[in-house]
């Protein structure tokens, strides 16, 4: 996955949250960011508070037959998929389609293999307060920060706790790259790879209860 970001905010560039790539047009929490997604899986998020958040409405450029969204439900273990077909113009069953893609979560997109690279935009507004909690249940969830800022997991607020694993995909393998932290170390080993703006990780939740990923966000210094 390769994710190019235009945020339109001095105020985030300034924070460092827009990427080397970025450049700033105004001083609003406003902008878009654009991903690309490759033949097989890609693990992604949307960074972006839509006006709509809908998969049909966040993948309605996705027109590549076949295509496919998996939102993983992590109460049952298991995904909800929507398929793009090419007569319908549309991603359905409707159930699947109609699933929302929140900052702070993830999906997989599939695109069929042969497929050229295809790069799709998310638009909308960063995510901004003093509880942006991400709900990190026990064992796996795909989640990823509600904030669009590239960095480590934990640079970008994630507290690990003894057992608790950060499941990376990289796109070009197809494989994962597995962190676990040890409280012995208070660290993660092996050390967590940045996540690009717009990527999505699983997380397991290694402990007995439920816990959240908690961040503060301000566009304003």
């Amino acid at each position: 996955m390769r994710t190019k970001t235009l945020l339109l905010t001095a105020a985030l560039c300034a924070a460092g949250v827009a990427t080397s790539m970025a450049q700033v047009y105004s001083v609003n929490a406003v902008g878009y960011v654009n991903t690309t997604l490759v033949p097989g899986f890609n693990l992604i998020s949307n960074p972006l508070v839509a006006s709509d958040n809908s998969i049909a409405a966040l993948f309605k450029d996705l027109k590549v037959d076949g295509a496919q969204v998996y939102k993983f439900n992590s109460a049952t273990s298991s995904f909800k998929t929507a398929t793009y077909d090419e007569i319908d113009a549309a991603f359905g069953p409707a159930d699947a389609a109609s699933q929302t893609v929140v900052p702070g979560e993830g999906v997989f997109v599939r695109l069929p293999a042969g497929t050229a690279p295809v790069t799709i935009t998310f638009v909308g507004e960063v995510a901004q307060g003093a509880n942006l909690d991400t709900p990190l249940p026990k064992g796996l969830s795909i989640v990823s920060s509600q904030v669009p800022q590239e960095g480590t997991a934990a640079e970008l607020g994630l507290v690990g706790a003894d057992g608790d694993q950060v499941f990376q995909f990289d796109e070009a393998s197809q494989s994962y790259r597995t962190s676990t932290y040890d409280e012995i170390d208070a660290a993660w080993g092996p050390a967590l790879a940045k996540l690009a703006v717009g990527e999505a990780f699983f997380f397991r939740n290694a402990q007995t209860a439920a816990k959240v990923w908690h961040r503060s966000f301000s566009v304003n210094p």
